[in-house]
């Protein structure tokens, strides 16, 4: 297992977590491709379009939009992110995607960009990140995000064993909120599910100590290897069940 500091901040934090991020998936029936189907439905249009991943991760949707998308400028903090996203690209014989390890915030575009694409992404919980969505004049932005706090049962239990609250990340509440206030038009439509992921002993440990650490608490207060066993399958695995509440909000920029 990875070692994890005492005091993590959000570039090691996702450093640490781009082994066990998801990825991209080819399958039509993925949870990827149905959001991506989910904003088509209210208007996204990323067919030949010059786009930018904002916070793009290990590339579950930067390689999908890059194989519809004439150009995708993938943008993340992480670098351990980027190289993961990079390797499913070349595996895809991909040579329409360019990769920047920068803050959103430091981020200055080089070219004209049709559409940003925001999933998920911590780079817009300021009103510094929100307001610089709206930079980008005559962009289609199309974000996604919680509707309700992701409810991870191996964390939340792991939370409670250690008398833990997690940092919340923003709702969608708050991006419509934004937009609002802004005086700006928006389609909004949302979904629900489970996500169940199955991960080997030591990537499922190391998803609870960088989340213990990250939110305050600390690896000496308890055994995650015994807290881990409960989460067993009795054939190797250990079990990662997410409930999730999603919005898909899209706009134009004037």
């Amino acid at each position: 297992m990875e070692p994890v500091t005492p005091e993590m901040d959000q570039k090691e934090f996702w450093n640490l977590r781009a082994k066990t991020f998801p990825r991209y998936s080819p399958d039509p029936d993925s949870y990827e491709a149905g959001m991506l189907r989910l904003a088509q439905g209210i208007g996204a249009d990323f067919k030949g379009k010059t786009i930018i991943d904002v916070g793009c991760g290990a590339g579950m949707y930067t390689i999908r939009l890059a194989k519809e998308g004439k150009f995708v400028t993938a943008l993340d903090i992480s670098e351990a992110m980027l190289a993961v996203n990079r390797e499913d690209a070349e595996r895809e014989n991909l040579t329409n995607v360019e990769y920047v390890n920068m803050d959103w915030l430091d981020f200055e575009p080089r070219r004209d960009y049709d559409l940003l694409f925001c999933s998920m992404t911590p780079a817009l919980r300021s009103p510094e990140g929100k307001l610089k969505l709206l930079s980008f004049p005559k962009a289609q932005i199309v974000y996604f995000g919680f509707a309700a706090p992701m409810k991870t049962q191996s964390i939340t239990e792991l939370f409670e064993a250690c008398g833990l609250k997690p940092k919340i990340h923003p709702t969608t509440a708050d991006q419509k909120a934004f937009l609002d206030g802004h005086g700006i038009k928006y389609r909004v439509v949302g979904s629900s599910g489970r996500w169940e992921k199955k991960l080997a002993k030591d990537d499922f440990l190391l998803n609870l100590s960088t989340s213990l650490t990250f939110n305050g608490g600390s690896l000496g207060q308890i055994d995650l290897e015994g807290f881990s066993e409960r989460f067993s399958d009795g054939q190797g695995s250990y079990v990662e069940n997410t409930d999730y509440q999603v919005e898909v909000i899209v706009w134009e920029n004037n």
